[in-house]
């Protein structure tokens, strides 16, 4: 990306360089989307997905970005319009009795035409506000965005210290992992990893209700997310975390995670943590620290991470079930490893078969992701995939239609080859997906319903459910999940 003349003119340094030392007034949006009518939520993050509305995560790196802002004396407002189901026009309304200066939208893959609705109603009723959007879609294509929308900016990568830096009144041109409009169209700037996000304060989480987001496969509530490393080194073909991260792990310090726990449970009174870090399981070293550092604390927590059959060993699958951990969910991706070799996930069946036995055997549960319509997919591969399920007896799976997001080597192999690639149909729990060499794009919905039918209307696996002792508060979060899929999935 480069200058484009044929941009439309908008230049914002002389606006920057007045700002400086002022505070700014932040507007960051969780914004509620309406598709074809229907609500919808979306993980507005890495990931970009659609998700279930009965399970929102909390927006994690907006929190991140207001204890930031929080830090250099500005204002954020924190809207959550999602749970809060504000639609744009009501955010409109509340944001007339303090008009923002800035106004940061998080986007998603599938949400991106709602989103441009959202921006348009902001320019109209705020003309002077700076309007910005981030999200893994918009980083792969960021000049096709402003060139589609009201944005005045588009932050390539994680928001927080650019917006930061954009209310401290840098002028743009200096702000990193940002496009923009300038006097000669399109300018880019330098793209990086922020390098503070490991010691930045944490996320502040007293801006959002956190009665309102429910936890999928909590075993007990009030339960919530962290996040305390960023990125993944694997090579996965299909995962938009490269467009952000570029493979490349930061972690936080454990002493610093242990007082976000200590502030969870003492001021929010939460009870148990899912770890949204890629790989939790990447780093043993850190693992054994983190598990030695939560005993030493004497917090009543139990958690969930994820994990990758090539990352555990029995030692410290047992020492991360003594610390509290009940279920890891292992990125299994497949039961054929002709499909797991032309991901470059770096992990075979065997791994997976011995991952979810060490797991059990250590006393935790065991999830699984899995993918149907891959490079090379085809029933057969998608057969294997689901008796890797039932065979290795796993507690839970989550099943997705591939889809070659742009950006990632399977995107850009599949767009080589002419194949459709439609990332706005990127779902958390199946969707029509793109169309692949070797399996017809219709078929792939039928064969996630399949997959979930399969595997989780076995009478054993209902009764198996039934009868555990995971208590009330986690056999209806499930049972509430399970109708939403039931509905989105099994008889769409």
């Amino acid at each position: 990306m480069g200058d484009n003349s044929g941009a439309p003119q908008r230049c914002h340094a002389a606006k920057w360089g007045m700002l400086m030392g002022m505070s700014q007034r932040v507007a960051l949006i969780d914004p509620l989307a309406v598709i074809d009518g229907r609500k919808v939520f979306f993980l507005r993050d890495t990931f970009g997905g659609e998700v279930p509305l009965s399970c929102p995560y909390p927006p994690l790196e907006l929190a991140f970005t207001a204890s930031l802002l929080l830090e250099g004396g500005h204002e954020p407002d924190l809207i959550a319009a999602n749970v809060m189901g504000l639609t744009h026009d009501r955010v409109i309304d509340r944001l007339r009795r303090t008009p923002p200066d800035i106004v940061l939208i998080p986007s998603a893959w599938g949400s991106l035409d709602d989103d441009r609705g959202l921006l348009r109603t902001l320019k109209r009723a705020f003309p002077d506000a700076t309007l910005v959007i981030s999200g893994p879609n918009v980083s792969a294509t960021p000049d096709a965005v402003l060139d589609s929308s009201e944005a005045d900016v588009v932050i390539c990568g994680e928001p927080e210290e650019a917006v930061r830096l954009m209310a401290d009144g840098h002028e743009m041109a200096s702000v990193p992992n940002v496009v923009f409009r300038g006097e000669n169209g399109f300018v880019s700037t330098e793209r990086r990893l922020p390098p503070g996000w490991v010691d930045q304060p944490r996320p502040a989480r007293h801006l959002l209700d956190l009665e309102q987001y429910t936890i999928p496969f909590a075993r007990r509530g009030p339960a919530t997310t962290v996040s305390t490393t960023r990125g993944c080194a694997h090579n996965c073909t299909f995962c938009p975390s490269q467009i952000w991260h570029h493979r490349t792990v930061r972690s936080r310090p454990v002493d610093a995670v242990i007082d976000e726990f200590s502030e969870l449970v003492g001021r929010y009174g939460i009870r148990e943590v899912h770890f949204r870090d890629d790989t939790f399981t990447g780093d043993h070293e850190r693992v054994f620290d983190l598990c030695d550092a939560l005993d030493r604390s004497g917090l009543d927590l139990t958690w969930r991470c994820f994990g990758s059959a090539s990352t555990v060993t029995p030692e410290v699958l047992k020492r991360m079930a003594s610390a509290g951990c009940f279920q890891v969910c292992f990125g299994f991706e497949s039961g054929d490893d002709k499909i797991l070799r032309r991901t470059g996930k770096g992990t075979t069946v065997a791994q997976g078969e011995l991952a979810a036995r060490w797991t059990h055997a250590a006393g935790m549960e065991v999830s699984g992701t899995f993918l149907v319509g891959l490079e090379g997919e085809t029933e057969a591969s998608v057969e294997r995939s689901v008796r890797f399920a039932i065979d290795n007896d796993l507690d839970y799976v989550q099943v997705n239609a591939a889809v070659p997001l742009p950006s990632t080597a399977f995107g850009k192999r599949s767009t080589y080859k002419g194949l459709e690639s439609r990332p706005e149909t990127f779902r958390w729990i199946g969707a029509e997906p793109s169309e692949s060499a070797t399996m017809e794009a219709g078929s792939m919905p039928n064969q996630v319903r399949s997959f979930y039918q399969r595997f989780y209307l076995r009478p054993g696996y209902v009764a198996g459910r039934l009868t555990s002792r995971r208590g009330l508060h986690a056999l209806f979060s499930h049972a509430r999940l399970g109708v939403k899929m039931v509905r989105a999935v099994m008889l769409a």
